[in-house]
């Protein structure tokens, strides 16, 4: 068996290299990242832009599904203190299974109107969500098609349009969409629960 040596057969240069070092062409990948990061960013409002009449409508029956939806748990707390009243208050066996049938009565009722409510809430924000996402999908997709050829050529990379359409729709989807009444549903709550507390 022949070895050679490990300088042996290699050609060592001593001038300097004028190709970049891994990590010089890593530090000025970030900061090209970094300058795409720093896209224009639009305020919350203006992603609601592209709603028609019947958005709105589903955004206003989702808005007083998530209110009521939110006001629910501060009732449940109150037909909860109801409960422990009825059971302090009366001595007699009789009538503490009437008042408890009562409250228990109170609490199927609230959860029913619970179950409406976050129905509506949850329906209508997704719904609209839904409708808003794809007609920016595709007004999106028209105003790619006009651009001129050259722009493909320089701006865009194999399957970036496609890409970028699906992922940045569904990223404003899911802002424009169940969140929103998330949000509507837990400041009512706080609200809510404030009101009954004082």
């Amino acid at each position: 068996m022949n070895r050679e040596g490990p300088g042996e057969g290699d050609s060592v240069s001593h001038e300097p290299s004028t190709s970049k070092t891994p990590r010089e062409g890593e530090k000025e990948d970030t900061k090209k990242e970094k300058n795409d990061e720093k896209t224009k960013t639009v305020p919350f409002y203006k992603l609601f832009a592209f709603a028609d009449s019947v958005d709105v409508l589903l955004m206003i029956c989702g808005s007083v599904g998530a209110v009521g939806n939110g006001v629910c748990l501060p009732l449940m707390t109150l037909l909860f203190g109801d409960l422990i009243d009825s059971f302090g208050q009366n001595q007699n066996n009789k009538d503490i299974v009437d008042v408890i049938s009562k409250v228990c009565l109170k609490f199927v009722y609230l959860g029913l109107g619970t179950l409406g409510a976050a129905f509506l809430q949850v329906a209508s924000w997704m719904i609209t969500g839904e409708r808003q996402a794809a007609r920016i999908r595709s007004m999106y997709l028209k105003t790619i098609l006009r651009q001129d050829i050259g722009f493909f050529d320089v701006e865009t990379n194999t399957g970036e349009v496609v890409g970028r359409m699906s992922g940045d729709t569904v990223l404003i989807q899911d802002a424009m969409g169940e969140k929103v009444g998330k949000f509507i549903q837990l400041v009512a709550t706080f609200v809510g629960g404030f009101a009954l507390a004082f």
